[in-house]
């Protein structure tokens, strides 16, 4: 089980360099690269769902629940209120809700079923670090992404998100530092 648990980490890296890396080529050919943005933050939601449920076990079929009702909402959202390829912040705003609301969950549940040993030596202590990280800085961003977008100008809008890539950068050094304590097991 955990082997399976250390795949997730090591997918959701692979999956952020992957949308890194497809996002810039698109940039770079003068596209937009939100399709690559709104997919990442799905595909990344799911992979953090299932790796919740695998840590928390008595919360899967909530878990489960959550990820069904945001594919749902993300197909509706895509189809009816805000296009796949434009700026998605209902969506992306119920992802960082849900993956804060994980985060604060299993620190809960490590307060009250870890033994007393250095937390800082658990990996996945430092991969929900990362989570919590990411999502509650970057929550204002999402929420406010789409009024962002429509209302400020490009250099004003480049600063946001140089804020949200370094935000970025330290969750993938946190989810690294995980997989580096794992690998130390």
């Amino acid at each position: 089980m955990r082997s399976r648990q250390y795949q997730l980490v090591a997918l959701l890296l692979i999956v952020s360099v992957i949308a890194d890396v497809t996002g810039y080529i698109f940039i770079k050919n003068e596209a937009s690269n939100l399709v690559v943005n709104n997919l990442y933050f799905l595909a990344t939601f799911v992979i953090l769902s299932l790796l919740y449920a695998r840590l928390l076990r008595g919360g899967r079929t909530a878990i489960y629940g959550f990820i069904a009702l945001t594919i749902c909402f993300f197909a509706w959202d895509s189809l009816s209120q805000q296009s796949l390829s434009g700026v998605q912040s209902y969506v992306i705003t119920l992802y960082s809700v849900l993956a804060l609301g994980y985060s604060l969950v299993y620190f809960d549940h490590l307060l009250h079923t870890s033994p007393a040993f250095d937390l800082a030596k658990f990996p996945f202590f430092w991969v929900n670090a990362a989570v919590t990280y990411y999502y509650g800085l970057n929550l204002f961003i999402f929420i406010f992404s789409t009024y962002i977008f429509e209302n400020l100008k490009d250099n004003e809008i480049l600063v946001v998100w140089i804020f949200h890539n370094l935000n970025n950068t330290v969750k993938n050094l946190l989810l690294a530092v995980g997989i580096y304590l794992a690998g130390k097991k």
